[in-house]
């Protein structure tokens, strides 16, 4: 038996108790996957990550897992890490790479305040299926929506920057704040789709700098919604490219987490077909894992 730290950090928010929780063991040497699992079931966050012992390299190994399964890789929950491992673990300002299920991914470490920020570039996007007309009703099924409510000339696509996602653009915010999804036929189109997660986007009352308001549905892997989602951000953010105007000199915010009163943002930068989420975190807890 090994004595870990614990933290739980939200990410994409400096205050505490709003942006999205997760969950950071160090150190992860020795934990089985069943381990790691049974903690994130624990902690019951989106997703935990677990951080591998490093001394003086430039490359950090991370597993994140949500409450039901591994994932090949986490946004908020790699913010998360990179906070902790720069404020509680020494790892010095500049360039790094995280080595997770997803790959080696560029990071970047600013260090000018208590709430270091933290670039993670993400894998070269992927713009998958479009979903059929039969998904589509089955999508508004789950959505319990109808087909005015979703935007004529943006589709519904799987669209990946590691971690792939369904696009789904609404025409009214009010629409999206009052969402109460069926979890059972969304779990069923995942299944079918191999893409448990639904990112649900909507330009409806985006102000300043704010491209668009999101939501961020996984109940298949877990996830029964996600409060502020990096992965997806990013997905988004090179979908508004390739469809929109929406995306200029490279930058994108997304306001998520209303709806459910975590409210955090996540700034994207753009380079041709990769996304770099920016984001800053703060600690809330820390304790001692006797496992």
């Amino acid at each position: 038996m090994q004595m870990r730290r614990l933290w739980q950090v939200d990410a994409f928010t400096t205050q505490a108790f709003s942006g999205n929780p997760a969950g950071v063991v160090y150190p992860s040497d020795g934990l089985s996957q069943e381990m790691m699992l049974r903690i994130s079931r624990e902690l019951n966050n989106s997703e935990t990550a677990f951080i591998y012992q490093w001394e003086d390299a430039d490359v950090q190994h991370i597993r994140f897992f949500t409450p039901k399964q591994e994932v090949p890789l986490c946004t908020h929950a790699s913010v998360a890490s990179y906070h902790i491992l720069a404020t509680e673990l020494g790892l010095p300002p500049g360039s790094h790479q995280m080595l997770c299920e997803a790959g080696l991914l560029p990071i970047t470490i600013e260090y000018e305040t208590e709430h270091p920020t933290i670039y993670i570039t993400q894998k070269e996007g992927l713009f998958g299926p479009i979903l059929s007309e039969q998904q589509k009703q089955q999508l508004l099924s789950a959505l319990r929506l109808s087909a005015s409510a979703l935007y004529e000339d943006l589709p519904l696509q799987i669209v990946s920057t590691g971690n792939a996602k369904v696009l789904v653009g609404l025409k009214s915010k009010q629409t999206l704040d009052t969402l109460f999804v069926q979890r059972d036929l969304l779990i069923a189109l995942g299944s079918e789709l191999g893409v448990p997660g639904f990112y649900l986007y909507t330009f409806d009352q985006a102000e300043g700098e704010v491209v668009a308001h999101t939501r961020m549905f996984s109940p298949g892997s877990g996830v029964e919604e996600d409060p502020v989602t990096g992965n997806a951000a990013g997905a988004l953010a090179l979908y508004l490219q390739q469809y929109t105007n929406r995306i200029h000199q490279g930058k994108a915010i997304f306001m998520q987490g209303e709806a459910i009163k975590r409210t955090g943002l996540v700034i994207v930068q753009v380079n041709q077909n990769r996304a770099t989420v920016l984001g800053q975190a703060c600690t809330v807890f820390e304790a001692m894992l006797n496992v």
